[in-house]
């Protein structure tokens, strides 16, 4: 197979899928977990929380390890240890056991988008890098989609425990699958993670797009976590509760074709500042009343405004610092889970006091600050570095 041929490109987007599904199939299983282990929902939020940390955290190491063995062994381990640690979280005794399972999980399957954005940017032309990209993300959010709805028929029909078995199957089959993935070409350095890690922390428009990341997970990551949650706490079962988060993923995927014509047309400032404003309107309405409607509206906003502003996102990093791409993408996937990870903990006490508005009012103030100042700093980045344009920005004029 070539590294940029199309049963690769389908390995790499079954990867993604992977990864999502095993991500999201947890929130329709919150409440359940709740019960199951008589403990509070804000405490039972933690099993997400400390899986976007872990997940968030540990990308750096991964981009490092990926330089140092390459993008395919990091991809392949991870696949099959994250396999057995879905199967003790699944058959975990205690809080605590299932806790540290989901930990660890977000530490493997952390491996995976991260290493597959670098496998895109090593083997395929900026000109279609952020198409490419999109068609990347629109797996991995069919993956949400699947996952919401799988965890809360599992969660309502069968046990919440028969979601992670599921993801522990998937993991094994995806494992026979990529057996035979190509290695693709890198460029290898002497340079330890250390120094990459310095050097890209030094460079200021580095630390620009990982302090956006870390705003996006914010709103994206941090409120969907709740959707799922905000309606089984009014009494709506969980498969209609995990049916109504899976908007954001039908909706993400229904948007691809859209997005790869907008990616053309449009500016990348432009494209950050429509995703955003759309999430934001999503989240608006939901903060207003959360009911079954307006849970489905806003999970569909939020997916569809991911699809406009991630990919973008994902090409700026993968741009900002090509002689490190690996290390520097990396830390953009940790800051946008760590980022997901601190909103949800931080929205764990309004979650409790069942004041899910709270929540998704906060999220879309934030979602109007990623479409005001994260669209003029990617201005202001193209005008500065790139005055003469990228071939991969569309045809619009600069806004």
């Amino acid at each position: 197979m070539h590294a940029n041929g199309k049963a690769v490109q389908w390995r790499l987007r079954a990867a993604t899928f992977l990864s999502s599904f095993d991500r999201f199939a947890i929130p329709p299983l919150l409440v359940p977990i709740a019960g199951a282990f008589g403990v509070s929902l804000g405490t039972a939020a933690l099993v997400a929380s400390a899986y976007f940390v872990a997940y968030g955290l540990s990308q750096p190491f991964w981009g490092a390890l990926s330089d140092r063995i390459g993008r395919v062994k990091v991809i392949r381990f991870a696949v099959v240890a994250g396999a057995f640690c879905c199967a003790a979280a699944a058959f975990a005794p205690s809080f605590g056991v299932l806790l540290a399972a989901r930990t660890l999980s977000g530490v493997l399957f952390a491996a995976i988008v991260p290493t597959v954005v670098t496998y895109i940017g090593d083997t395929v032309e900026v000109s279609e890098r952020q198409h490419a990209l999109t068609l990347t993300i629109a797996s991995a959010s069919a993956g949400i989609a699947v996952a919401t709805v799988v965890g809360g028929v599992c969660a309502q029909l069968i046990t919440w425990r028969a979601a992670f078995l599921v993801t522990s199957l998937l993991a094994l089959l995806l494992a026979l699958a990529i057996v035979h993935l190509p290695e693709p070409a890198r460029i290898v350095t002497d340079k330890s993670f250390a120094q990459h890690a310095r050097a890209a922390l030094r460079q200021g428009w580095v630390l620009v797009v990982l302090m956006i990341g870390f705003v996006e997970g914010a709103v994206i990551l941090g409120s969907l976590t709740f959707v799922s949650a905000s309606l089984q706490a009014n009494g709506v079962g969980a498969v209609i509760a995990g049916s109504a988060a899976a908007g954001f993923g039908v909706a993400n995927v229904c948007c691809v074709p859209v997005v790869t014509r907008a990616i053309r047309r449009f500016a990348s400032p432009l494209m950050i500042a429509i995703g955003s404003v759309i999430a934001a309107c999503g989240l608006m309405l939901a903060a207003v009343d959360t009911v079954v409607a307006t849970a489905v509206v806003a999970a569909a906003a939020l997916g569809a405004g991911f699809g406009f502003l991630h990919p973008t996102m994902q090409l700026w990093a993968t741009q900002v610092n090509p002689t490190a791409r690996a290390v520097t993408v990396a830390f953009f996937a940790g800051s946008v889970f760590v980022g997901g990870a601190v909103a949800s903990a931080a929205a764990a006490p309004l979650a409790d006091a069942d004041h899910f508005g709270g929540i998704f009012f906060g999220a879309s103030v934030l979602a109007i600050l990623l479409a005001t100042v994260a669209a003029r700093l990617r201005a202001v980045y193209l005008e500065r570095e790139h005055p003469g344009g990228l071939p991969a920005d569309g045809r619009a004029p600069v806004i």
